[in-house]
């Protein structure tokens, strides 16, 4: 039983600010209670008033009959505190605090926040708010609105939760037209006690629930959010627009992770991570809703389009391939079915152009081919307001039979006039989900498909856990300014990780990196390894393709003379040899402690272009191997990861490991702040991604 179930379904609440203004909060929220026909008992609290709309008025809280499950409080924010501590003496457990003036305004704001907690502390509160709007809960025999907008709601199943009231209310006057219909609302406002975890878990097992949509501008408690949501996304989808796409500036960073771990970049891999759907708008976010609460699933991506016209259909087909899904192609028998009842002029490969003379009958008798064809998972269905003696109401009407009997997925594009002849009615009664142009269909269809890949994923995702490395704590050494660790202490930690790196010697001495170059049987890369310097490239503090003594001793006394200015002045140089890895694509495996996810990592396509290309990933730490495999189809490059002009490819399951296993260095040592590995080469031969810079 979740805390919230009383708090949202109350049996009895009473408004502490009920007003008879009218234009009032106190007055609107009365109304539109009185209104949502709620069967519960309403108790408004008010001093100078006895009769509000036909209920009798309290005129304190110690005076109400008896303990109500619910309070909202709609008062002047200098006179919150009072009555929430009035309402938790009285014994009330459920409080909404609709009143605005708190940590959203600042300096006293959050000190007048941090006393309401306070209270709820001491009384064991659940409270919503405050600078909120309120929750509805259209389940029968609930029926409950305590928000202060003037529209009733449709009831339905899609549950929307949103961190900005005014949305929400803006949400409700836009649906009233539509087939949107809500099973809850939530408005979470400043979240100082319920939030976006606590609403979750509510709607995890809530039957009136089937999709869940959401409005956020921060998250809470990321790793509990995490957990609930993909919890709740193996069995209803969950649909989010997340604000704040954009940011003036990122902070100075030492590392290629810093510079490109864009916020919005880890939020989109965390979200991902969740089986969250994010969308771009609000628009995209109910058009995706709406879609998921009366579709069945595809079980490919496969779509057939069927249309009057030529034009919509190819907007429709572009639309198709840019949203990765594909046009189905239709078996040799669905095509002479197909010639044998449409013109000679009509396509009956996929698109179906039944050209402008269908009418009613031919869209049934073509639907009923299609749908039978194995090859087809899904249809969109395109309805040009045809010239001939049909409406789109009448082919509604006629398919009406197959649309019961189909499983697969059918959204309608119904380019007309709104009218009695539409056909909006009709589909609505079938459950068809209407659009009025290809673009915005094929986005909503995609997302069933989306939400299809998401369930199959988290089928075969396994947990990983990570544990602390108690006593393997890592040291920076002499580079104070940017807290470098020494090379060598890295090395042996990736490869204790099982993280290969290029073989290698570090020393100060001569005959030591002569010793090496001796053994190597190829060329050896030689650079400076003092943690005082980071970047090797930008400074000049690297060589390659070196092959013999003579070559070895010339870039040594070169390297010697440009690091020394980077030194402190009792520091001499030190040098890292390695084998010179050849060929093979370059990656980048980087991680970084964000301030509110933790352990972040980082997967792209590396090099001294990394931060000008920036085909990067992000997932928060730890990742298993199917999350590790889905960063490298995640990136835009695949021609270079498939293998280019004779480049090898890259083995994706052996890469996976290491970024697994990248990723579990990085959860199990808090210490790092920030990691580069930068490039790893793929090496065939190996069939490693071997790490050549740190």
């Amino acid at each position: 039983m979740s805390r919230l179930d009383r708090f949202l379904s109350p049996a009895s609440v009473c408004i502490v600010g009920a007003s008879r203004k009218e234009n009032s909060l106190g007055k609107a929220m009365l109304n539109i209670m009185q209104q949502m026909d709620y069967r519960g008992k309403i108790y408004p609290v008010n001093p100078n008033a006895d009769v509000i709309n036909d209920l009798q008025v309290y005129p304190s809280i110690n005076a109400l009959p008896e303990i109500p499950d619910l309070a909202i409080v709609l008062l002047p924010f200098q006179m919150v505190a009072d009555a929430l501590e009035q309402l938790g003496k009285f014994g009330i457990k459920n409080v909404v605090i609709i009143s605005a003036g708190f940590r959203e305004i600042g300096g006293e704001g959050i000190e007048r926040e941090k006393e309401l907690i306070k209270i709820k502390e001491k009384y064991h509160l659940n409270l919503l708010g405050p600078n909120c709007m309120g929750f509805f809960n259209t389940a029968p025999g609930t029926s409950f609105n305590g928000t202060f907008s003037p529209t009733v709601p449709n009831p339905g199943n899609i549950a929307f939760i949103s961190q900005s009231g005014a949305l929400g209310v803006g949400i409700m006057e836009l649906a009233v037209d539509t087939d949107l219909g809500f099973s809850l609302f939530v408005s979470t406002g400043n979240k100082s006690d319920i939030n976006d975890n606590d609403i979750l878990e509510y709607l995890y097992t809530d039957p009136n629930t089937h999709v869940i949509a959401m409005y956020l501008e921060s998250i809470d408690q990321p790793e509990i959010f995490r957990n609930i949501c993909r919890k709740i996304t193996a069995v209803k989808p969950i649909l989010a627009v997340k604000a704040g796409r954009t940011e003036s500036g990122l902070r100075a960073a030492s590392s290629h992770t810093g510079a490109l771990a864009n916020p919005e970049y880890i939020v989109d891999g965390f979200l991902k991570q969740c089986g969250i759907i994010r969308k771009n708008n609000m628009k995209e976010l109910f058009d995706s809703a709406r879609v998921l609460t009366y579709q069945d699933l595809p079980k490919s991506s496969h779509i057939a389009v069927v249309t009057n016209a030529g034009g919509p259909s190819t907007i429709a087909s572009d639309a198709i391939e840019k949203a990765g899904l594909e046009l189905a192609r239709l078996s040799k028998r669905t095509s002479r079915k197909l010639k044998k009842i449409l013109p000679v002029e009509a396509s009956v490969e996929n698109p179906v152009d039944m050209i402008a003379s269908a009418d009613h009958n031919t869209y049934h008798d073509a639907l009923e081919i299609i749908i039978e064809d194995d090859a087809v998972d899904a249809v969109l269905l395109i309805i040009v307001r045809p010239p001939v003696n049909t409406t789109p109401r009448k082919i509604a009407q006629t398919i009406e039979a197959l649309i019961y009997n189909c499983a697969k997925p059918i959204i309608a594009i119904v380019m007309s006039r709104n009218d009695n002849e539409s056909g909006l009615k009709d589909f609505k009664r079938l459950n068809i989900p209407v659009f009025k142009y290809p673009d915005d269909a094929v986005r909503a269809m995609a997302t069933l498909w989306e939400y299809q890949k998401i369930q199959q994923r988290f089928r075969r995702s396994e947990t990983i856990v990570s544990t602390r490395k108690m006593g393997q704590t890592l040291i920076s050494g002499r580079g104070a300014e940017n807290n470098q660790v020494p090379l060598k202490n890295l090395i042996e930690l990736l490869e204790s990780y099982d993280i290969k790196c290029a073989p290698n010697i570090i020393s100060a001495a001569e005959e030591n990196i002569c010793r090496f170059q001796k053994s190597a049987h190829d060329s050896i890369v030689l650079k400076i390894a003092n943690e005082q310097i980071i970047h090797k490239t930008e400074t000049g503090l690297l060589k390659l393709n070196i092959n013999t003594k003579d070559e070895l001793l010339s870039a040594m006394d070169e390297l010697k003379t440009k690091a020394n200015p980077f030194l402190p002045a009792d520091v001499k140089p030190l040098f890292l040899a390695q084998q010179q890895v050849k060929g093979g694509v370059e990656l980048v495996l980087g991680g970084k402690r964000d301030s509110q996810f933790g352990p972040v990592i980082m997967v792209g396509i590396g090099g001294i272009f990394v931060e000008v290309l920036k085909d990067v990933s992000f997932k928060i730490a730890p990742v298993n191997a199917y999350e590790a495999k889905e960063m490298l189809s995640e990136l835009r490059s695949q021609a270079l990861l498939n293998g280019f002009r004779g480049q090898p490819p890259v083995d994706r399951d052996a890469f996976g490991y290491t970024i697994q296993q990248f990723s579990l260095l990085l959860a199990e040592h808090p210490e790092i702040v920030e990691i580069d590995l930068n490039p790893l080469i793929w090496a065939e031969s190996q069939n490693k991604a071997i790490a050549v810079d740190i």
